[in-house]
């Protein structure tokens, strides 16, 4: 006889399915704890909560993997589909399907060191974007007045740096932005400095700048933050960062790379005596270069003045101006006698008055001789300036006369072989040799005939 339904689920042991579930959880995270797992990564997906999502997988199988965000965060490279790894987790369940899987704490790149991996995935992305292009470096000024630094204000770098720039330009004005070079807060301080200093304005350069270390040391100049901070910087940016072998992405996105602090330092400013030096050279060159054109334009102005043309005009101007300085001399001479004369009746008058003792008229007699004075003056004024009036007259229908001016209205002088001015046709002989001055050089001729102007009247009055 069968027992009845009830009575034969009395005599098993019956899970849910959550109880089995988590029964295999529990017993998988005890037994498949601190696991190393080498597998191939395959679907990766970055969740918006920082979650990654993928499978790790080799040519057997494949496994359900999950990174957690806090564990994610830590990361020193990018996860990419077909990247080898080593991941260390342990194995469980997620229950609502489940599915078992290996949550990853740690993973790192299999052949290369992650750090070395994701330098080379973020210099390729920068390159691919063009920060690493040479048409958008910006050049250094010849002559930087203000230099600004981002460095820690107590390592070597701004030491080294500051004993450079004292000794090849101590006038130069230096501004230290303090900022951790090493350490999880590094890289944002550094993009901080470089921002900062860029709103404050008035730098030409930008020196970024560390001591040597190792890869981990220097891992805040290869984040993006501060790549993407130096390749936005409106001012010059140099990258002193580690030694000479050191490479960083700061290196590749700078304006210049500097391969020491030191050599930063002698990159940004010259020497000053160097300087000097060459505007010294300089001033030379101009000082001769002036000279020379100054002696240049001195003898053409002396070979224009020796010309006879000017001659004429020169003597009756040197002429004019004796005769105004006599007639100066002479209206001077007649004043001071005239004022002799008047102080000498001056001088008698008074001593009238004194003797008469009459305050009053020797007043009035002063009065008198000082409007005196006053028309004296007015009277050399007057003098000296119909002379000056005189001498432009005549210095006006001298230029009027000039030969020059003749000459440019299209006359011309002729002289004899022997340098006489010829002023009649009868003052030459038939083959005689004269010269012709003309507005703009001269004629070596040959008289052919002669003509009174009587005679050019009768042969027109015959026309």
């Amino acid at each position: 006889m069968s027992r009845a339904p009830a009575d034969r689920d009395a005599e098993r042991t019956i899970y849910s399915v959550g109880d089995i579930t988590r029964h295999i959880k529990l017993k998988l995270e005890r037994t498949f704890a601190n696991l190393w797992i080498a597998g191939e990564l395959s679907n990766v997906k970055r969740h918006t909560s920082g979650h990654i999502y993928f499978t790790l997988k080799d040519d057997k199988a494949q496994l359900p993997a999950v990174m957690f965000r806090g564990n994610a965060r830590h990361l020193r490279f990018r996860p990419d589909d077909g990247t080898a790894v080593l991941a260390w987790g342990h194995i469980t369940v997620y229950e609502p399907r489940g599915a078992y899987q290996i949550q990853v704490e740690r993973m790192e790149p299999r052949g290369k060191g992650a750090l070395q991996l994701a330098f080379e995935q973020l210099k390729e992305k920068l390159a691919k974007e063009g920060l690493f292009a040479q048409e958008r470096k910006k050049p250094l000024p010849l002559l930087p007045q203000r230099l600004g630094i981002v460095t820690s204000p107590t390592g070597a770098a701004i030491q080294d740096l500051c004993r450079v720039l004292h000794r090849r330009f101590p006038n130069l004005d230096v501004v230290v932005y303090p900022a951790q070079v090493q350490g999880d807060l590094a890289a944002a301080e550094i993009t901080k400095g470089v921002q900062v200093l860029n709103r404050i304005g008035g730098f030409d350069v930008i020196v970024v700048a560390r001591g040597g270390g190792s890869m981990e040391d220097l891992w805040p100049f290869n984040k993006e933050s501060v790549a993407r901070a130096i390749a936005a910087s409106a001012i010059p940016v140099v990258s002193a960062v580690g030694h000479e072998v050191d490479f960083t992405i700061a290196d590749f996105v700078a304006d210049v790379r500097a391969p020491t602090p030191s050599a930063a330092a002698e990159i940004v400013v010259q020497r000053k005596d160097h300087v000097l030096e060459r505007v010294a050279a300089l001033h030379g060159q101009l000082d001769k270069n002036v000279s020379f054109k100054l002696r240049h334009l001195g003898d053409r102005v002396e070979r224009v003045a020796d010309h006879r043309a000017f001659a004429a005009v020169r003597h009756g101007i040197e002429m004019r101006g004796q005769r105004l300085d006599e007639n100066a001399l002479r209206a001077r001479s007649l004043l001071e006698r005239r004022l002799t004369t008047h102080t000498k009746r001056l001088d008698e008058t008074t001593r009238r008055l004194e003797a008469q003792r009459v305050d009053q008229r020797l007043s009035k007699a002063r009065a008198a001789l000082a409007k005196l004075r006053v028309r004296l003056d007015a009277a050399e004024l007057s003098r000296r300036g119909a002379a000056e009036r005189q001498l432009g007259y005549v210095a006006a229908k001298l230029d009027a006369l000039s030969p020059l001016a003749v000459l440019g209205r299209g006359y011309s002088l002729t002289w004899t072989a022997q340098g006489k001015l010829l002023r009649h046709a009868s003052d030459v002989s038939a083959g005689e040799s004269v010269r012709v001055d003309l507005h703009e050089g001269q004629l070596d001729c040959r008289v052919e005939a002669m003509r009174s102007s009587t005679e050019d009247s009768d042969n027109q009055h015959d026309r």
